[in-house]
């Protein structure tokens, strides 16, 4: 009876157990497609002396493995005319420029780098550490970049020149240019992703006093590239930041020690904040500012409420309250601050300070320079200041997913 009576009921529980092993299958396999790879915020440093890029956790501050190279090939240009023409434009620059600019692909997985005066823009894999294409840019310095949302197109400033050119991300191929004014410098994406947005210098060769040539924003639409809006200005535009949700930006012009509100609706300039000479500043005249930028390095808050602005020439960041004449804080920073950059989250604002220029210059003793200082918006101080490579020439932040990291040797 005992064993007839396990037959019977052998069958509706073996089905149960089928049936229980069959929806916890169902539920892991839902969890998992669920489950989202976990990702960080880093901070991509581009140190132009070095020819690498820091890796550093954007949330500690602290390092993510050994820097990656980005000159593979070397300290000397791939293009034969650029290598012909290169001893002499490092003599009369006076320095060296292997990372002018970084930038990344919307997933982390792979940053450009414009190689300055090699003349190039180079694409590398962050899982791999290698060299994914490289593009001869018809210019002598490979300049600023910027890439477009759906991570298809990347725009690149060349100097000298007049032109933006529109690259495809993946392969490097240049598919087209626009005219953009006299010496085409920064280059930013508008925040809606539709428009790509450039600031000409003028020509930086003419004496002072006598540029001019074309400074002006100009605005062009991503895909068609062509020219929606070209505002003109007194002197050439260099650093700007969109302020969210408005019609603002604010914008840094050469020699002027401060920067402008402008709106984009009438095209026409609506504030100047000038900022305080300090230090050696005091005693410099115009004329003789570094390449012609007094300020060089500018974000906004989140909230649009706070200007964190680079005093290049005084060695300081301020912070201004949007629609305010005057600094809330001025806060001394290492020599030579350049490139501001607000957090993914909001919190901080990042400024690094270059150092001096020179021709094979060691490391900056101390923390007066190679460095990079963070900002918090909210203390209205500097909360940490870390060590970079060799002359920190940009900056950028994305997330990227933990085993990217950990393939490239980021992490452990």
């Amino acid at each position: 009876m005992l064993v007839g009576s396990y037959k019977r009921l052998a069958p509706p529980f073996g089905m149960a157990l089928v049936l229980f092993a069959l929806s916890c299958s169902l539920i892991l396999g839902f969890a998992r497609a669920n489950v989202r790879p976990r990702t960080r915020a880093v901070l991509l440093i581009a140190n132009s002396y070095d020819g690498t890029v820091d890796v550093l956790d954007a949330r500690t501050f602290r390092e993510l493995g050994r820097p990656l190279n980005v000159i593979p090939e070397g300290r000397t240009p791939v293009d034969p005319a650029q290598r012909a023409i290169y001893p002499a434009l490092i003599q009369s620059r006076g320095e060296v420029n292997f990372a002018q600019e970084v930038q990344a692909s919307p997933t982390g997985n792979t940053i450009y780098v414009s190689r300055g005066y090699l003349g190039d823009v180079a694409a590398f894999s962050l899982a791999t550490r290698r060299e994914l294409w490289r593009t001869q840019m018809p210019g002598l310095r490979a300049d600023h970049l910027a890439v477009t949302p759906d991570g298809r197109r990347l725009f690149v400033s060349v100097l000298p020149g007049t032109k933006v050119y529109a690259l495809n991300a993946a392969t490097g191929r240049i598919e087209a240019s626009y005219q953009a004014g006299d010496w085409p410098h920064v280059l930013e994406v508008s925040p809606d992703g539709r428009y790509v947005y450039s600031g000409s210098l003028g020509d930086q060769l003419l004496p002072y006093g006598h540029d001019n040539s074309l400074h002006q924003l100009t605005i062009a639409n991503v895909y068609t590239l062509r020219v929606v809006h070209a505002y003109r200005f007194d002197a050439g535009v260099r650093p700007f930041a969109f302020v969210l949700h408005s019609h603002e930006l604010v914008l840094q012009l050469s020699y002027l020690n401060g920067f402008v509100t402008f709106d984009l609706r009438t095209g026409r300039t609506t504030g100047t904040i000038k900022l305080p000479l300090r230090g050696k500043a005091k005693k410099l005249a115009p004329r003789d500012y570094p390449n012609q930028a007094a300020h060089h390095g500018i974000a906004v808050s989140d909230e649009g409420r706070i200007v964190c602005d680079a005093a290049t020439i005084s060695d300081y960041v301020a912070l201004v309250p949007l629609g305010h004449r005057r600094a809330t804080k001025i806060i001394p920073v290492g020599s030579a601050p350049a490139e501001a950059l607000t957090s993914l989250d909001g919190r901080y604002c990042f400024v690094i300070s270059r150092g001096p220029t020179g021709l094979n210059r060691p490391h900056v003793k101390g923390n007066n320079g190679d460095t990079l200082s963070v900002i918090s918006y909210a203390q209205m101080r500097e909360i940490a200041r870390v060590r970079v490579g060799i002359h920190p020439q940009a900056e950028t932040e994305i997330r990227v997913r933990d085993s990217v990291l950990r393939a490239g040797g980021f992490l452990r």
